[in-house]
């Protein structure tokens, strides 16, 4: 059997399959390539993320020692001028040492003084009754360097006792009994009462110093030589110096604001600049954006940008372009973690000034719209 003839397709309706068949597969194809390249070669977002500026500050010592006295916990307010913290600066064995030496010292004027004592006794008994006067001062700020310490035992077991970690009385660790609450504070109201009683002897000798008088002539000015005389004069200010040195460095809050972090705690040793602990202020001024390559403009001082709050009933201000940097710059930690970019992506940087009104926290993600030549 022959097989039929095909029948031809006339070129109108060969047309017709082609415009609507194949024209539009063509278009779309073309269109989409475009737009890729329009995208990639002459497209920018105008969106950028940005930072509420967080204002912190640390609290350091600029000198080494022990923290002693720290009244801050974690989250805890703090204003301006607060005492915060106190550091014991000093070495008490080498404040032991410098009291010491300079009870050495004095000792060796007074023997000094022994051939002449029955000349001139007013003279001597004066001189002998700085000196004393000198011994007992020396004796007080030792016992002070010894309660300071104490104070500071007493919080550390007072803190352990509060915890229940110890109980009253009992032993803290290889069986020692001298750490117990009971002893430590026993220790600190001895010391505390010694320093009083001290406190008081020296008082009344000076009292004693200044009501008594001395001759203006002498036969013999050996006795109220000016070698003596700047002797004692040097273990005077030796002692007034070691005296400094008792009293701890006083650590103030720099600003209002809530503790964020705490670095270091009590009974622990600082370095000089080592940071305690740091306050973040409860307010900001200022927004920081990051507008990603390829730049599709070039921000101005004074652009309007658009501001919304990443929040459930989202709100927006308008802010206004402050400063722009002068490079581009790797984006800050939270805007790698929760703007959901590359970890090394880089921006330019954008000063905002914060919209009155617009109800953001220190740290928090804002997303930012700028208006160019606005």
């Amino acid at each position: 059997m022959n097989p039929l003839p095909l029948i031809p397709t006339p070129p109108s309706q060969r047309r017709k399959d082609f415009r609507l068949q194949r024209i539009p597969i063509i278009v779309f194809a073309l269109a989409a390539v475009a737009i890729f390249i329009m995208w990639t070669q002459n497209l920018a977002p105008t969106t950028f993320t940005g930072e509420v500026e967080s204002i912190q500050e640390n609290v350091a010592s600029w000198l080494p020692g022990q923290l002693a006295d720290l009244r801050v916990e974690l989250f805890q307010t703090v204003r301006a001028g607060d005492v915060v913290a106190r550091v014991i600066t000093t070495d008490p064995k080498v404040l032991e040492s410098s009291l010491a030496v300079i009870r050495a010292e004095v000792e060796l004027l007074k023997t000094e003084m022994a051939p002449i004592l029955n000349q001139h006794r007013d003279a001597v008994n004066y001189e002998q009754l700085r000196l004393s006067w000198l011994v007992q001062r020396v004796d007080l700020a030792s016992a002070r360097v010894r309660l300071e310490f104490a104070n500071s035992e007493l919080e550390r077991v007072k803190r352990l006792y509060d915890e229940k970690i110890v109980a009253q009385g009992a032993p803290i660790g290889g069986g020692r009994s001298d750490f117990g609450y009971d002893v430590a504070l026993r220790d600190r109201d001895a010391l505390r009462t010694e320093v009083d009683e001290r406190q008081k002897l020296v008082s009344e000798m000076e009292l004693k110093l200044r009501d008594l008088k001395l001759p203006q002539h002498w036969e013999n000015a050996q006795t109220n030589s000016p070698a003596i005389s700047a002797a004692i004069a040097v273990q005077d200010e030796k002692l007034r110096l070691t005296e400094a040195q008792l009293t701890p460095l006083t650590l103030k809050a720099p600003m209002d604001g809530t503790v964020n972090k705490v670095y270091r705690r009590n009974g622990e040793t600082i370095v000089s600049g080592e940071p305690i602990f740091s306050i973040s202020s409860p307010r900001s001024q200022h927004i920081i954006g990051y507008l990603r390559q390829p730049l599709a403009f070039e921000p101005k001082v004074g652009d309007l940008v658009r501001v919304y709050a990443r929040r459930p009933h989202r709100t927006a201000a308008t802010a206004k372009v402050l400063q722009v940097g002068a490079q581009m710059e790797l984006l800050t930690a939270p805007l790698r973690l929760r703007g959901s970019v590359p970890a090394m992506d880089r921006g330019l940087p954008v000063l905002l000034d914060l919209p009155v009104g617009l109800n953001v926290r220190p740290g928090e993600l804002v997303d930012l719209v700028i208006r160019p030549g606005s």
